[in-house]
């Protein structure tokens, strides 16, 4: 067995491949002495003092850059006289580092390869070194790992060629042919010369081209299969037969039936028929190719060799049909249709190779049929979803059959199979109570059922819009929002899942405005604004993303497209499920909503507009509208502490219907202003207090609707706003009165009270 030195002065480079690809030194031992550390040192030395004996290896490996600390040119030294010391006792040397560029092979004098540093420590050094202890090595595997024998033959095939082209020209003599040395390496039966004539030359040429597409012979022959339509030359060389049916529904659907009929005989290699249909140019035997790559109940039989009988070649069958493509990769051959081409692709030999190295090498488009880019997604989306929420319906079932079934999707499949499997990932469960709607075009095929279960949680009410959108028209659906079926449904749900695109003619529309999505989105604004919206969209167009935020929703989701490398399905379920827990936080703004526009809808408010013989009391009304007005859009923004600003706005409010009320006049002996009435000109209570909360108190006292309740609500507004405008200063009377963390229900009270006054002012004012 041979031995070998491998000389390296950057042990760290060692370790960092050691880690990289699981290597182990230590279990070539028998066959490799490594000179790292001080035995690096010690043999460095020994070879610039030139008193260094490697006769015992019989292949040589060294640093091309190796150099000794303090020792200048000392690579310069010690590659010389490797390079000398290999000359002489006919020793195979080979040098690696990071500044060759381009492998280079010499065996003009003895075995001598030049490589890259990341080529040489690589998965080729494992390749190599257990070829070393079968005694079946070659140092080219190094290069070329084990496409090495391949780079030998094509070298040969270049010179070939050009003698033939030489020789055809009358340029060289046939006598002076010769057959490399090398070939003999490669354990492959290529034609023996009987003599040195064109026609002989032609012929080994011929077989130097059949070693890519037929490679080494097996002792024993394989378990062979056709699948054919009775257009085979010879049925009869095959171990099984499958024949193709003319009549089915569903193409992909019935080669999944035959894949499952493969299944049963776990052939060791199979043989197709290029045509299985009446029309040629289908091709279906390069689709049925596809598949059996693709399906996992064949297991390793998936990649075994598959022969494509043909009555054309490579180049005109990739012409004719896209999926032939797969002809490029490995372990495909395309032969003709003879009797003589089957019987020698009977025994390959054939590579071992793995899913994602076809997956890479291919690309398979949707079909022509298919619907578009939503579709997809669609699909996709809910056959993702559904798998990781483990959802069982018939819609999801019936989804996935489809997936795992459609040759398109099962290469999506195995393409992504690795996107999500190496973080154990979980989905965050929603917290807070509410209802939510759905209202998609694609609910019935998945996307309810999927939703159902991933927003299940006591106190949640979930519901879908249950409508058939195939083939209707924007005019349908307007009627639909018209409707109080589904304006029921709206005005009872805390948060809407809607969907972008709802009808075939919105795929036509390049305007956001004009999809049909956007213009239920306004309904439910007109309906009650405070209802959060998000968007589902098969988009990944950014302007359009970009655009919906400007239509007030809450965030949107995207519909996983399979090119979208972006979106990670657990991430994707968790974000919906943060947007729905925010939206049904944020479903107070309904009521907020409701509350503003009834207040608005007063007699006292609705009719006032601006004009120029208002007097002071409607001016003093029209401020107030304004103000109202302001109420929603500010908590509905975001702006840091919404509920203090909103807060604001509502103390506002009591300031204006003061002013309404009341005027304040200076009094020069207390040196500070008093309160008194509009109407009577009178003080008000407590001897004209012109205080916020004396002023307000005293005019529910004057409408008849002061109570204690009120009052401590009054109390509330007027000291948190004064503790938030002073910067937390606290006064005597507003000790327990202060509110610091205001929340939604604080908020919704203190509006009540300013609805309750407006109301009952607007009852004094219309008597």
């Amino acid at each position: 067995m041979k031995k070998i030195a491998l000389i390296e002065d950057r042990d760290t480079r060692q370790e960092r491949f050691s880690q990289e690809e699981n290597f182990d030194f230590e279990t070539y031992r028998s066959i490799l002495d490594n000179f790292v550390f001080e035995e690096f040192e010690e043999l460095a030395l020994q070879i610039l003092n030139d008193s260094f004996n490697l006769l015992q290896y019989d292949v040589i490996i060294c640093h091309k850059s190796v150099q000794i600390v303090d020792k200048n040119d000392s690579n310069l030294v010690i590659t010389s006289r490797l390079k000398d010391y290999c000359k002489k006792h006919q020793k195979t040397l080979i040098f690696f580092s990071g500044g060759i560029s381009a492998n280079y092979y010499d065996n003009s004098e003895y075995d001598y390869l030049e490589l890259n540093s990341k080529t040489f420590y690589s998965q080729n050094l494992k390749l190599f070194l257990d070829e070393v202890q079968k005694e079946n090595e070659n140092i080219l595997m190094l290069c070329y790992g084990e496409h090495w024998q391949e780079n030998i033959v094509a070298n040969i095939l270049e010179k070939t060629n050009l003698f033939i082209f030489d020789l055809q020209n009358n340029a060289v003599d046939v006598d002076k042919f010769e057959i490399d040395a090398d070939l003999v390496k490669i354990d492959h039966d290529f034609y023996t010369l009987k003599a040195k004539t064109l026609d002989e030359i032609l012929l080994f040429k011929e077989s130097l081209e059949k070693f890519f597409t037929c490679k080494k012979s097996k002792k024993t022959k394989n378990i062979s299969l056709i699948i054919h339509n009775d257009n085979v030359c010879d049925p009869q060389l095959f171990d099984h037969h499958i024949k193709f049916s003319q009549t089915f529904d569903e193409i992909d659907m019935y080669i999944s039936n035959i894949i499952d009929e493969v299944a049963l005989y776990m052939p060791d290699m199979i043989f197709i028929k290029d045509n299985l249909s009446k029309n040629y140019f289908e091709l279906l035997g390069l689709r049925l190719a596809h598949h059996i790559r693709l399906s996992s109940q064949l297991g390793e039989k998936s990649f075994v060799p598959i022969v494509i009988i043909s009555d054309f070649g490579i180049e005109a069958l990739i012409k004719f049909n896209p999926l032939a493509n797969i002809l490029t990769t490995d372990n495909v051959f395309v032969i003709q249709n003879t009797t003589e081409e089957i019987s020698q692709y009977q025994t390959l030999e054939y590579p071992s190779i793995k899913l994602q190295e076809y997956v890479e090498s291919i690309v398979i488009y949707p079909p022509k049929d298919y619907l578009d880019h939503h579709s997809i997604a669609n699909e996709w989306s809910i056959y993702r979803w559904a798998e990781f929420l483990r959802v069982e319906s018939k819609a999801t079932i019936a989804n996935r059959v489809k997936v795992e079934n459609m040759l398109y999707f099962k290469y999506l499949k195995a393409k992504y199979a690795t996107k999500d499997e190496s973080v154990v990932k979980t989905i965050s469960p929603l917290t807070k109570k509410g209802k939510v709607l759905l209202i998609d075009d694609e609910w019935s095929k998945g996307w309810s059922d999927i939703l159902n279960v991933a927003l299940k949680k006591d106190g949640v009410e979930f519901k879908t819009f249950e409508y058939e959108y195939k083939d209707k028209s924007e005019f349908n659906l307007i009627v639909q929002l018209k409707h109080k079926e589904l304006t029921s449904l709206i005005e009872n749900a805390d948060v809407i899942i809607l969907d972008l695109r709802l009808l075939e003619s919105d795929h036509k529309n390049e305007k956001i405005e004009n999809y049909t999505g956007i213009k239920i989105l306004e309904k439910i604004h007109e309906i009650n604004a405070g209802i959060q919206v998000i968007m589902l969209t098969a988009t990944s167009k950014s302007t359009i993303l970009e655009k919906l935020y400007e239509k007030k929703i809450l965030g949107y989701i995207k519909k996983e497209h399979p090119d979208d490398i972006s979106i990670d399905t657990v991430e994707n379920i968790n974000k919906l499920l943060r947007l729905v827990d925010k939206g049904l936080q944020r479903k107070y703004l309904k009521e907020v909503w409701e509350i503003q526009n009834d207040i608005l809808a007063l007699k006292l408010l609705s009719n006032l507009k601006l004009s120029f013989d208002m007097d002071d009391s409607q001016k003093k009304l029209l401020e107030l509208k304004n103000t109202v007005t302001k109420i929603f859009e500010t908590l509905d923004s975001n702006i840091p502490k919404p509920f203090i600003y909103g807060m604001l706005t509502l103390y506002k409010c009591i300031e204006i219907i003061n002013d309404y009320y009341i005027y304040e006049k200076y009094d020069r002996t207390i040196k500070k202003p008093k309160a008194y009435w509009v109407h009577n000109n009178k003080l008000i209570d407590n001897d004209g207090n012109s205080s916020v909360n004396n002023k307000i108190k005293s005019i529910l006292k004057h409408l008849e609707i002061q109570n204690d309740e009120r009052n401590r609500l009054i109390n509330e507004i007027s000291c948190t706003r004064n503790y938030e405008i002073h910067f937390g200063e606290i006064k005597p009377e507003c000790e327990g009165r202060i509110i610091k963390n205001i929340n939604e229900t604080h908020y919704k009270e203190w509006l009540k009270v300013l609805q309750s006054i407006l109301i009952r002012i607007s009852e004094v004012k219309s008597k």
